[in-house]
Protein backbone atom coordinates (compact mmCIF):
# COMPACT_ATOMS: atom_id res chain seq x y z
CA UNK A 1 0.00 0.00 0.00
CA UNK A 2 1.55 3.15 -0.89
CA UNK A 3 1.86 6.39 1.52
CA UNK A 4 1.20 9.93 1.14
CA UNK A 5 5.03 11.65 0.39
CA UNK A 6 3.80 14.41 2.90
CA UNK A 7 1.89 13.09 5.88
CA UNK A 8 3.21 9.52 5.56
CA UNK A 9 -0.75 8.27 5.89
CA UNK A 10 -1.51 5.16 4.00
CA UNK A 11 -3.22 5.55 0.72
CA UNK A 12 -5.61 3.20 -1.00
CA UNK A 13 -4.11 2.30 -4.53
CA UNK A 14 -6.99 4.22 -6.48
CA UNK A 15 -6.69 7.42 -4.06
CA UNK A 16 -4.79 10.60 -6.32
CA UNK A 17 -5.46 12.76 -3.30
CA UNK A 18 -4.36 12.21 0.45
CA UNK A 19 -7.58 12.27 2.24
CA UNK A 20 -5.52 13.67 5.08
CA UNK A 21 -3.57 16.41 4.11
CA UNK A 22 -5.23 16.41 0.27
CA UNK A 23 -1.53 16.36 -1.68
CA UNK A 24 -1.76 15.12 -5.26
CA UNK A 25 -0.70 11.80 -5.04
CA UNK A 26 0.97 10.62 -8.53
CA UNK A 27 -0.09 7.71 -9.85
CA UNK A 28 3.11 4.83 -10.34
CA UNK A 29 1.68 3.88 -13.77
CA UNK A 30 2.56 6.36 -16.61
CA UNK A 31 -0.23 7.65 -18.99
CA UNK A 32 -1.00 5.66 -22.34
CA UNK A 33 -0.12 8.80 -24.49
CA UNK A 34 3.32 8.75 -22.62
CA UNK A 35 5.58 6.88 -24.55
CA UNK A 36 9.88 6.47 -23.38
CA UNK A 37 12.11 7.69 -26.20
CA UNK A 38 14.15 4.93 -26.75
CA UNK A 39 17.85 5.97 -26.55
CA UNK A 40 20.00 4.50 -29.50
CA UNK A 41 23.42 2.17 -28.12
CA UNK A 42 26.58 3.14 -29.73
CA UNK A 43 29.09 0.40 -29.56
CA UNK A 44 32.43 2.29 -30.69
CA UNK A 45 33.37 -0.21 -33.34
CA UNK A 46 36.74 -1.38 -32.71
CA UNK A 47 38.54 -1.49 -36.11
CA UNK A 48 40.21 -5.30 -36.63
CA UNK A 49 43.66 -4.22 -37.90
CA UNK A 50 44.66 -6.60 -40.88
CA UNK A 51 46.92 -9.12 -39.72
CA UNK A 52 50.57 -8.66 -41.57
CA UNK A 53 52.46 -11.78 -42.98
CA UNK A 54 54.47 -13.30 -40.97
CA UNK A 55 57.71 -12.00 -41.39
CA UNK A 56 59.13 -15.67 -40.39
CA UNK A 57 58.16 -17.00 -43.70
CA UNK A 58 59.36 -14.93 -46.08
CA UNK A 59 62.55 -15.21 -43.81
CA UNK A 60 62.67 -18.81 -43.56
CA UNK A 61 61.88 -19.10 -47.04
CA UNK A 62 64.86 -16.25 -47.90
CA UNK A 63 67.05 -18.92 -46.12
CA UNK A 64 66.41 -21.96 -47.76
CA UNK A 65 67.14 -20.26 -51.11
CA UNK A 66 70.78 -19.05 -49.95
CA UNK A 67 71.24 -22.40 -48.39
CA UNK A 68 70.46 -24.13 -51.89
CA UNK A 69 72.33 -21.27 -53.71
CA UNK A 70 75.37 -22.06 -51.89
CA UNK A 71 75.28 -25.62 -52.37
CA UNK A 72 75.53 -25.28 -55.83
CA UNK A 73 78.15 -22.70 -56.19
CA UNK A 74 79.91 -25.12 -53.57
CA UNK A 75 79.23 -27.90 -55.89
CA UNK A 76 80.18 -26.07 -58.67
CA UNK A 77 83.46 -25.49 -57.06
CA UNK A 78 84.00 -28.83 -55.52
CA UNK A 79 83.91 -30.24 -59.81
CA UNK A 80 85.92 -27.41 -61.12
CA UNK A 81 88.58 -28.14 -58.42
CA UNK A 82 88.27 -32.18 -59.13
CA UNK A 83 88.52 -31.57 -62.90
CA UNK A 84 91.48 -29.26 -62.94
CA UNK A 85 94.64 -31.11 -62.51
CA UNK A 86 96.78 -29.82 -59.33
CA UNK A 87 100.13 -30.34 -59.64
CA UNK A 88 100.93 -30.90 -56.03
CA UNK A 89 97.22 -32.30 -55.19
CA UNK A 90 96.70 -34.77 -57.98
CA UNK A 91 100.30 -36.62 -58.24
CA UNK A 92 101.61 -35.38 -55.06
CA UNK A 93 105.00 -34.58 -56.55
CA UNK A 94 107.82 -32.84 -55.03
CA UNK A 95 111.48 -33.54 -54.89
CA UNK A 96 111.29 -35.91 -52.16
CA UNK A 97 108.56 -38.28 -53.27
CA UNK A 98 109.53 -41.84 -53.35
CA UNK A 99 108.42 -43.44 -56.64
CA UNK A 100 107.94 -47.46 -56.43
CA UNK A 101 108.99 -48.13 -59.62
CA UNK A 102 108.58 -51.70 -61.87
CA UNK A 103 111.25 -53.42 -63.01
CA UNK A 104 110.83 -51.58 -65.53
CA UNK A 105 113.09 -49.10 -63.53
CA UNK A 106 113.51 -45.29 -63.39
CA UNK A 107 115.73 -43.45 -65.72
CA UNK A 108 117.52 -40.12 -66.82
CA UNK A 109 118.28 -38.99 -69.75
CA UNK A 110 121.61 -37.08 -70.45
CA UNK A 111 119.23 -34.23 -70.70
CA UNK A 112 119.08 -34.88 -67.41
CA UNK A 113 114.82 -35.84 -68.18
CA UNK A 114 113.67 -38.47 -66.21
CA UNK A 115 111.60 -41.75 -67.40
CA UNK A 116 109.76 -43.05 -64.41
CA UNK A 117 107.96 -46.88 -64.82
CA UNK A 118 105.77 -46.99 -61.51
CA UNK A 119 104.45 -50.10 -60.18
CA UNK A 120 100.95 -49.11 -60.61
CA UNK A 121 101.65 -49.30 -64.00
CA UNK A 122 101.32 -44.99 -63.98
CA UNK A 123 104.33 -43.27 -66.34
CA UNK A 124 105.74 -40.38 -65.92
CA UNK A 125 108.21 -37.91 -67.77
CA UNK A 126 109.89 -34.91 -66.14
CA UNK A 127 111.65 -32.32 -68.62
CA UNK A 128 114.04 -32.26 -65.45
CA UNK A 129 114.56 -34.86 -62.17
CA UNK A 130 115.72 -31.55 -60.10
CA UNK A 131 112.22 -30.07 -61.07
CA UNK A 132 109.46 -32.55 -60.36
CA UNK A 133 106.19 -29.94 -60.06
CA UNK A 134 106.00 -28.32 -63.28
CA UNK A 135 106.86 -29.38 -66.76
CA UNK A 136 106.13 -32.92 -66.81
CA UNK A 137 103.69 -35.26 -68.45
CA UNK A 138 101.72 -38.19 -67.08
CA UNK A 139 99.98 -41.67 -68.19
CA UNK A 140 99.33 -44.73 -68.05
CA UNK A 141 101.29 -48.00 -69.61
CA UNK A 142 101.37 -51.67 -70.76
CA UNK A 143 103.88 -53.78 -71.99
CA UNK A 144 105.09 -56.26 -73.38
CA UNK A 145 108.67 -58.30 -73.47
CA UNK A 146 111.23 -61.07 -74.83
CA UNK A 147 110.28 -62.22 -77.90
CA UNK A 148 106.70 -60.60 -77.90
CA UNK A 149 108.34 -57.29 -77.65
CA UNK A 150 110.15 -58.02 -80.63
CA UNK A 151 107.49 -59.33 -82.40
CA UNK A 152 105.77 -55.92 -82.17
CA UNK A 153 109.07 -54.26 -83.34
CA UNK A 154 108.85 -55.63 -86.29
CA UNK A 155 112.41 -58.32 -85.19
CA UNK A 156 113.80 -62.13 -85.48
CA UNK A 157 115.33 -63.08 -82.58
CA UNK A 158 118.27 -62.82 -85.20
CA UNK A 159 117.75 -59.60 -86.38
CA UNK A 160 117.98 -58.12 -82.84
CA UNK A 161 120.82 -59.47 -81.71
CA UNK A 162 122.56 -58.40 -85.09
CA UNK A 163 121.38 -54.69 -84.49
CA UNK A 164 121.99 -54.77 -80.90
CA UNK A 165 124.24 -57.36 -79.69
CA UNK A 166 124.65 -60.42 -77.97
CA UNK A 167 124.76 -59.19 -74.67
CA UNK A 168 121.04 -57.87 -74.19
CA UNK A 169 119.10 -60.41 -72.37
CA UNK A 170 115.72 -60.80 -74.53
CA UNK A 171 113.71 -60.61 -71.01
CA UNK A 172 114.65 -56.67 -70.86
CA UNK A 173 113.72 -56.02 -74.09
CA UNK A 174 110.07 -53.90 -73.90
CA UNK A 175 107.60 -52.68 -76.20
CA UNK A 176 105.48 -50.22 -73.99
CA UNK A 177 102.33 -48.68 -74.82
CA UNK A 178 101.75 -45.33 -72.95
CA UNK A 179 98.60 -43.35 -72.51
CA UNK A 180 99.06 -39.62 -71.86
CA UNK A 181 96.69 -38.38 -69.74
CA UNK A 182 97.71 -34.78 -68.21
CA UNK A 183 100.58 -32.18 -70.18
CA UNK A 184 102.04 -29.35 -67.47
CA UNK A 185 104.24 -26.72 -68.98
CA UNK A 186 105.32 -23.68 -67.37
CA UNK A 187 102.38 -24.52 -64.36
CA UNK A 188 99.44 -24.59 -66.85
CA UNK A 189 97.55 -27.89 -68.11
CA UNK A 190 97.98 -28.10 -71.77
CA UNK A 191 96.20 -31.28 -71.71
CA UNK A 192 93.46 -30.48 -73.98
CA UNK A 193 95.66 -28.70 -76.77
CA UNK A 194 98.10 -30.93 -76.94
CA UNK A 195 96.83 -34.77 -76.43
CA UNK A 196 94.27 -35.90 -78.99
CA UNK A 197 91.09 -38.33 -77.77
CA UNK A 198 92.96 -42.00 -77.33
CA UNK A 199 95.93 -40.89 -78.06
CA UNK A 200 99.02 -43.18 -77.10
CA UNK A 201 102.57 -43.50 -77.89
CA UNK A 202 104.93 -46.42 -78.85
CA UNK A 203 108.01 -46.61 -76.71
CA UNK A 204 111.01 -49.65 -76.75
CA UNK A 205 112.92 -49.85 -73.96
CA UNK A 206 115.83 -51.72 -74.19
CA UNK A 207 117.92 -52.42 -70.70
CA UNK A 208 121.60 -52.94 -72.09
CA UNK A 209 122.52 -53.72 -68.02
CA UNK A 210 121.70 -52.76 -64.32
CA UNK A 211 123.21 -48.75 -65.29
CA UNK A 212 122.17 -48.12 -68.93
CA UNK A 213 119.24 -48.43 -71.31
CA UNK A 214 118.40 -47.52 -74.79
CA UNK A 215 115.02 -46.21 -75.57
CA UNK A 216 112.85 -45.01 -78.25
CA UNK A 217 109.60 -43.15 -78.84
CA UNK A 218 108.59 -44.57 -82.41
CA UNK A 219 105.58 -42.14 -82.45
CA UNK A 220 107.47 -39.14 -82.03
CA UNK A 221 110.70 -40.60 -82.89
CA UNK A 222 112.60 -39.97 -80.34
CA UNK A 223 116.11 -41.22 -79.16
CA UNK A 224 116.98 -41.52 -75.68
CA UNK A 225 120.17 -42.69 -74.15
CA UNK A 226 119.42 -43.44 -70.09
CA UNK A 227 121.27 -44.07 -66.96
CA UNK A 228 119.40 -46.30 -64.04
CA UNK A 229 117.86 -43.21 -61.64
CA UNK A 230 117.70 -44.05 -57.95
CA UNK A 231 115.95 -41.04 -55.84
CA UNK A 232 115.91 -42.97 -52.62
Amino acid sequence: MAKCPKCGKKLPKSASKCPNCQKTVLKNKLPKDVKLKEVPLKVKKVSTAKKKPSSNLSFNTISIFLIIALILVNLVLLSNFLSTPKVQDQLDHDNEKQFEPSKLGMWTSQNNELFVFSQDENFYWYNTYNELNDNYYHGTYNYTNGLDALTEMGYTEEEFYTTFGNDIALENVYSINIFPSLIIENEKDLTSTKIKENESWWYLLIIKNDDSAIAYNKTLDLRYDLTKYNNR
